[in-house]
């Protein structure tokens, strides 16, 4: 028992079995006494039953005297007053809680009716140093960096060319509140090493979203939930600029994060296929002219999808035949529709729809308003 002693104390476990003394005398003869001077298999056994128990239910004291009654010496004839606080059993149990509470595990009390009741608190036990290589170190921060605002923790500087506050990813409280729960598992040195460089990132690498998803929690969360139970839902949907329409009789499937947006892909069993519904609106359908040249090499992958509608012949400004082709297209947002023209420059012409045409005449019209000083 003293060899085991040791082992324990030289492994520098905050709390031992050892810390269980029962105090209990054990008689040899009338003559010898031998104290117990290490824990019991039995006591052992008696923590981790209990232990069990609370993690699988919430107990009352009677409870847990009625499935552990043998661990704690309960008899059939006993007198019920052995289960009191002051007494035996009692005390055995109490001394029991005392030591998974010392271990770090959080045991709430309630009392209602005279009864008193035990609860675990989930996710509560020892906690441990945790020792991660360097690459893993680095790769925590990164992963913190994805969800936190890069703002936050720099002093604004407008001399810095800092990333702008990014829009609120639904679900970036949660990821960072778990990160930095594990962060608190680390070693001195390496805590301190996480704390750095989590405040003053090297690589500023943000998931955030186009626009503030935060405010569409509930509606993620009832997506979510909708999909785990497979459960049909209906919704109305539309685009800032169009018409609301009723879709009914959806199959969710899952959401996905793509372009800075969120969108569910869902069954339409009117439609017989599969749809993607953004989160906060609908894809825009539009229409462009592409110079054949371009076309040729191969279409934008970046659009949620393309056909050709017709390809036509025409003459440019210097006289010479040329070939352009009419695309329709959906995309994910009309700001990125527009960004993707002016990167096409003189080479494409958005057509439709009107809106969003005279949208990007007025942005063109204003470039050249530049040039013009």
């Amino acid at each position: 028992m003293n060899t085991k002693r040791t082992r324990l104390q030289n492994t520098q476990r905050p709390v031992s079995f050892d810390e269980l003394n029962e105090n209990d005398v054990v008689e040899t003869s009338s003559d010898v006494q031998v104290i117990n001077a290490g824990p019991k298999y039995e006591t052992t056994e008696r923590v981790f039953r209990l232990l069990h128990l609370l993690t699988a239910n919430d107990c009352s004291r009677d409870d847990i005297f009625g499935r552990l009654k043998d661990y704690y010496k309960i008899g059939d004839d006993d007198d019920p007053k052995v289960k009191a606080s002051s007494q035996r059993a009692g005390r055995m149990l109490g001394r029991d809680l005392q030591f998974l509470k010392k271990m770090g595990y959080q045991i709430e009390e309630s009392r209602a009716d005279n009864v008193t009741r035990y609860s675990l608190v989930k996710g509560t036990g020892p906690g441990g140093t945790f020792l991660l290589n360097q690459s893993e170190l680095d790769a925590l921060v990164l992963l913190h960096a994805l969800f936190a605002d890069p703002t936050k923790y720099a002093q604004i500087d407008a001399t810095h060319p800092l990333p702008a506050q990014p829009p609120r990813n639904p679900f970036a409280e949660e990821i960072l509140l778990l990160i930095e729960r594990l962060a608190a598992t680390l070693s001195a040195e390496q805590k301190k090493y996480f704390d750095r460089w989590a405040r003053k990132p090297y690589v500023y690498f943000n998931m955030d979203t186009v626009t503030d998803y935060l405010p569409h929690r509930i509606t993620i969360d009832v997506i979510v939930k909708a999909v785990s139970r497979r459960q049909q839902i209906r919704f109305e949907y539309a685009s800032l600029l169009r018409q609301k329409i009723l879709h009914e009789h959806i199959d969710p499937y899952y959401i996905v994060h793509q372009d800075g947006h969120l969108y569910l892909i869902g069954y339409s069993h009117k439609a017989n296929s599969f749809l993607e519904f953004r989160i906060d609106r609908r894809p825009v359908e539009f229409s462009y002219w592409i110079d054949g040249s371009i076309a040729k090499s191969g279409l934008s992958q970046r659009w949620l999808m393309h056909t050709i509608e017709r390809e036509e012949a025409y003459i440019d400004e210097d006289g010479k035949q040329r070939r352009r082709v009419l695309v329709r297209a959906k995309a994910y947002s009309e700001w990125r529709i527009i960004q993707q023209m002016h990167k096409y420059g003189d080479k494409a012409e958005l057509v439709s729809p009107p809106e969003l045409r005279e949208r990007m005449r007025k942005e063109v019209e204003r470039m050249y308003g530049y040039y013009q000083k």
